[in-house]
């Protein structure tokens, strides 16, 4: 198949992606007239693609491939992701679009390039994590400005909810686009597409299984919130390495990620009342968790195969990097923005 029709494809399929999140995730988003919301989450993904698609032929002009127009999509996924804090917590859509535009062109576009052409540039040390499918510059750099933005604090506006019907719909959604996008990040259709398809649905499944074990046993109930949850945790945790993993490994990663993004997230939010932990949970502990089970049981490079403790290396000094600067940049930007938007609303 011509490398521009799968390209194609994967742009379609992370637009998908981007649409079937931001209505996964209206609680977590401020109860707003729908289109506003709409149009402000769309402004904020928009900000972000138009951050990589100038800034990266600057700094990296090695970035400029065949993968180039759909990491641009994905520039804007985790420009969405990395505002829904800032939005939660009262910013008027001019700080939001701001906040989308500078992390982009700060975190997102540097943390890209180091994932998807690492011969245009090198990490800060000598490192070569594996990320198939761009987990290290989407989920953990969004999930890690989401965290950022939550603890400063600030005030707690009300959210929206999700109707159960479009929720389930939506998750659908989310599933087809995301494994399509796994499966276009090989930039072709192979004999390890299928690989690919079934890790996806397993991984997904397994986050499902793992938060709702977990919600369970705290607190006995199963939520359409949880199960979608669950389903992003374990899709999250199969992105940087669906080609590598076997069933029984995405299974196992699908799992503990869910798990783990139950377990801080719950906890989070019962402190915190704020539902915007779950962007954390789902995209920066799952991507965590999801990444080190990649170094232990990548299929001939990870742990179990080789003996060799260098890849679990790699993947969680490329985590903990990336984690570190994006909850920095974000904290700081947070603070800079707030202000500036408190000083010009006491004056207005």
């Amino acid at each position: 198949m011509d490398n521009w029709i799968v390209v194609a494809a994967s742009v379609a399929a992370i637009l998908v992606v981007l649409v079937s999140l931001a209505i996964v995730d209206a609680r977590m988003l401020p109860a707003a007239p729908w289109r506003r919301s709409v149009l402000l989450s769309l402004g904020c993904a928009a900000t972000g693609s138009l951050a990589w698609v100038v800034v990266a032929p600057l700094i990296a002009p090695e970035a400029v491939g065949t993968l180039f127009a759909p990491i641009a999509a994905l520039a804007g996924v985790a420009a969405y992701l990395a505002t829904i804090a800032v939005r939660a917590g009262g910013a008027s859509a001019g700080v939001a679009v701001a906040f989308a535009l500078v992390w982009s062109c700060v975190v997102f576009v540097p943390t890209a390039v180091l994932t998807f052409a690492p011969y245009a540039a090198s990490w800060p040390v000598a490192i070569a994590p594996v990320d198939h499918g761009g987990s290290l510059a989407v989920n953990v750099s969004a999930g890690a400005a989401g965290l950022g933005v939550l603890l400063l604090g600030g005030p707690r506006l009300r959210t929206a909810t999700l109707d159960r019907r479009t929720g389930l719909a939506a998750m659908v959604a989310l599933t087809v686009g995301w494994i399509a996008w796994l499966v276009g990040a090989e930039l072709a259709i192979d004999d390890v597409t299928p690989g690919i398809v079934l890790n996806g649905l397993i991984g997904g499944l397994g986050g499902v299984a793992g938060w709702l074990v977990v919600q369970r046993l705290s607190h006995r109930s199963t939520t359409l919130p949880a199960v979608a949850a669950g389903l992003v945790s374990g899709l999250v945790a199969v992105t940087a390495g669906a080609p590598l993993f076997t069933p029984v490994s995405a299974a196992a990663a699908g799992i503990l990620a869910g798990g783990a993004a139950c377990i801080f997230t719950l906890r989070r939010v019962a402190v915190t009342r704020r539902q915007q932990w779950f962007v954390v949970g789902s995209h920066l502990v799952a991507a965590a968790v999801g990444i080190v089970v990649l170094g232990l049981l990548a299929t001939g490079m990870g742990f179990l195969f080789t003996g060799s403790l260098a890849l679990i290396i790699n993947q969680v000094v490329g985590t903990v990097l990336v984690c570190a600067y994006s909850t920095v940049v974000a904290l700081l930007l947070w603070l800079v923005l707030r202000a500036l938007d408190a000083a010009v609303r006491s004056r207005a």
